[in-house]
C-alpha cells in the first residue's frame, strides 16, 4: 500500500504488524512496492483470449415456388349468375325468396361459392356470352382479379352484362336497409 494513501486511510490509528507478511514498517511496504514496480515496468496484461464470435448457422431454404390460381372455365347454362362466398342453408333460403321476388328460382340461375372454385376466368366469361345478370353477394370483383369496379346497388353495365355488387346474404338478411336497396336495384335491373 502507497505510503501516503497509509497515513491518510489510517490517520491517528494504530497500526500492527502483521506476522504473515513478514513488512515490519511502513517503509519496508514503500521499498518493496518500488521494487515491484520497477520489476514490472513492462506489465503484463492478463486477459481472456479473445475468440471470434461463431456466426449464427444460415439456413438455406428453397424458393417458394410461385403459387399459380387455378383458372376453372366456367360451364354456365342460366342468363342469371349469383356469386358469394359461401352459402349456408339459410342464406340459401333467403336468395330463393330474392329470387323469386324477381319471378326466377334457383334452377333458373349459376350459383357459384367462390370458396369451392377458387378463380374465375374474367376473358372466358365475356367469351360465352350465356350471362345477362351477374349478382355478387359480398365478393368484390377484385378478390376474382377482374378489373372491374362496382358500387354497392348500383347497376353497371360491361360487354352487353349487367353486374350488380350487393352485400353478404347474412348481413342483408339482418339489415332492413340492405333489404331494401337491394330490392331497388333488382327492380332496375330486372325491369320490375
Amino acid at each position: 500500500m502507497n505510503h501516503i494513501l497509509a497515513q491518510y486511510l489510517f490517520n491517528k490509528e494504530t497500526l500492527y504488524k502483521n506476522p504473515q507478511t513478514g513488512i515490519d514498517s511502513e517503509k519496508e511496504i514503500v521499498a518493496e512496492k518500488k521494487e515491484t514496480s520497477s520489476a514490472e515496468e513492462t506489465p503484463e496484461v492478463f486477459s481472456t483470449p479473445k475468440v471470434a464470435p461463431t456466426p449464427p448457422p444460415v439456413l438455406v431454404a428453397e424458393a417458394p415456388k410461385p403459387v399459380v390460381p387455378v383458372t376453372i372455365p366456367l360451364k354456365l347454362n342460366h342468363k342469371v349468375l349469383v356469386i358469394s362466398e359461401v352459402i349456408s342453408e339459410d342464406e340459401k333460403g333467403l336468395l330463393s325468396k330474392i329470387l323469386r321476388a324477381v319471378g326466377l328460382s334457383l334452377a333458373q340461375i349459376d350459383l357459384i361459392e367462390i370458396q369451392k372454385t377458387q378463380q374465375i376466368d374474367y376473358p372466358s366469361f365475356i367469351e360465352q356470352k350465356i350471362t345477362a345478370k351477374f349478382i355478387s353477394f359480398g365478393v368484390g370483383l377484385s378478390k376474382l382479379n377482374w378489373d372491374l369496379m362496382l358500387v354497392p346497388y348500383e347497376i353497371r353495365t360491361v360487354s352487353g352484362i349487367d353486374f350488380l355488387l350487393a352485400h353478404d346474404l347474412g348481413v342483408i338478411a339482418a339489415d332492413t336497409k340492405l333489404k331494401k336497396d337491394l330490392w331497388a336495384a333488382l327492380q332496375k335491373m330486372f325491369n320490375k
